[in-house]
């Protein structure tokens, strides 16, 4: 009798630090919103590129305090501008695709800049979700303008969304978010592209 509660005492208490480990592996509360990897340094803009202005995307998500939900309820977090992060992503994307490109926080440094086309838009939502201790999902949604001296050329909203399951890691939020970004702004830039380009 006594060997059988101490097998079951031994069970429960691996079972408890199983949950323990499981949960200490997982995602904090606080998400860091990693760039994308930088320029090459060989991706140069061709001499007679165009030059476009990004202006810093406005954050018109509905809560700007939260980055998402965990499954226990409490609020994912960021220390890092959303908005920001999507809007150096984009620039550099277009970079990548041969433009010469500036990042401007606002309308009147990039208009001072007096580039051939302007980039605006704003974030309206990014948001992460726990569902288990080994699934999460992750939505960006953004709208933008492209527009050139004469006015507006291109106006798009865009989604892209993911999700994962596997090991919990403290690294799986922060990788999760970078993969939903880059499948955002890759066909973003490429559209801004083949719009410039359709205009020469």
């Amino acid at each position: 009798m006594k060997h059988s509660r101490r097998n079951v005492t031994a069970a429960l208490l691996s079972g408890l630090l199983a949950v323990l480990l499981l949960s200490a592996c997982g995602p904090s509360n606080n998400v860091r919103l990693l760039p994308p990897p930088p320029l090459d340094a060989s991706v140069l803009p061709a001499p007679n590129a165009p030059r476009v202005s990004v202006v810093t995307f406005a954050d018109k998500r509905q809560d700007q305090s939260a980055l998402g939900v965990r499954r226990d309820k409490s609020a994912f977090v960021t220390g890092d501008d959303v908005a920001q992060w999507i809007s150096r992503a984009l620039a550099d994307e277009l970079a990548r695709n041969g433009m010469q490109v500036t990042f401007a926080l606002n309308v009147n440094q990039a208009r001072s800049g007096n580039p051939d086309y302007l980039v605006t838009g704003q974030v309206d939502e990014a948001w992460l979700r726990e569902t288990s201790a080994t699934d999460l999902s992750t939505n960006l949604r953004v709208n933008y303008v492209l527009a050139n001296r004469q006015g507006r050329l291109l106006r798009e909203s865009l989604n892209s969304s993911q999700s994962r399951s596997g090991l919990p890691s403290g690294a799986a939020a922060e990788n999760l978010m970078l993969e939903t970004l880059r499948d955002l702004v890759k066909p973003m830039a490429q559209k801004i592209v083949q719009t410039i380009q359709a205009k020469k």
